[in-house]
């Protein structure tokens, strides 16, 4: 029942309670409450205008009430709907999270797998880094060793121009030489044909080419001897004729008289010491195939 419905009940009956003690008030004076009748009849319809008043509030409030019912009702329905959508997405995000946690589960594997594999790269890099220091110290060796081979190879460079220079120069000295003894033969054949033979008969010629040198020149009264270091071993016999000489200049003949292993004695002929000066130890002593 309506607030405004059991009001008008409160009055009415709060009016009924209040006619009996008038209607008997009445009855003994009539015209003193007919004026209040009057008056309580206005106050009735003033009050049932008030309730009319009141019913028509109470219509309205109903009337609003049950509007906003209706859009408390299409609010609910509204949240209903919502809720539906969220729970939806919640389970959507529910099975995205799951698919998120595999993908983590498998990217943690992966990193895993990424971290090992890094730990394995840092030492193969730590091993290749050895080696590359390594290998780098071995070429800076190979390096300082090429270094020391070029200069080396300079020098023995340097010592081979030396060398071919000497070479150049004993073969220089050596046809000089040469010469110089086919001078002295043909002078000695001129002096045979002038004076004779030398006693003894032909000397035999050398019949192998020889470098020696002297080491030792005694003289003596009637003539020099100069000892040379080869001997035997190295062919000399007795009766060579030697040719020795010094810086390319021929000093004199040396005739071999005696011959022992590695050394060998004779005699010096035509030493002219105030031209060419005399034998000394140091000296070389040559012998050339065929020449007698």
């Amino acid at each position: 029942m309506h607030v405004l419905t059991k009001i008008f009940i409160v009055l009415v009956s709060m009016l009924a309670v209040l006619l009996v003690p008038l209607v008997v008030v009445y009855a003994h004076n009539e015209d003193s409450y007919k004026s209040r009748y009057e008056q309580e009849r206005a106050a009735a319809s003033t009050a049932n205008m008030l309730l009319q008043q009141a019913q028509t509030a109470s219509s309205s409030a109903q009337a609003r009430s049950e509007l906003e019912l209706q859009e408390l009702s299409l609010g609910k329905s509204q949240l209903t709907r919502d809720l539906q959508d969220a729970n939806a997405k919640l389970r959507q995000l529910e099975a995205a999270l799951a698919s998120s946690e595999k993908l983590q589960a498998n990217i943690d594997a992966k990193l895993a797998v990424l971290a090992t594999s890094a730990m394995a790269g840092q030492e193969l890099t730590e091993s290749l880094v050895n080696e590359l220091r390594t290998l780098r110290q071995d070429a800076m060796q190979d390096a300082k060793r090429v270094v020391q081979l070029d200069e080396a190879l300079r020098d023995v460079s340097a010592q081979l121009q030396v060398a071919v220079a000497a070479r150049r120069a004993v073969q220089e000295e050596l046809q000089q030489l040469r010469e110089e003894l086919a001078q002295a033969v043909n002078t000695a054949r001129i002096f045979e044909e002038k004076y004779g033979r030398l006693e003894g008969g032909p000397l035999p010629p050398p019949v192998r080419n020889l470098d020696a040198t002297v080491v030792n020149v005694r003289r003596g009264a009637d003539q020099t001897l100069a000892e040379i270091n080869a001997g035997s071993r190295d062919g000399v016999e007795e009766g060579w004729i030697m040719m020795v000489a010094r810086g390319g200049n021929f000093l004199a003949n040396l005739r071999i008289i005696a011959v022992d292993i590695n050394r060998s004695t004779g005699v010096i002929e035509l030493e002219d010491t105030d031209s060419r000066g005399e034998v000394q130890p140091g000296d070389r002593v040559l012998a050339r195939s065929g020449a007698g």
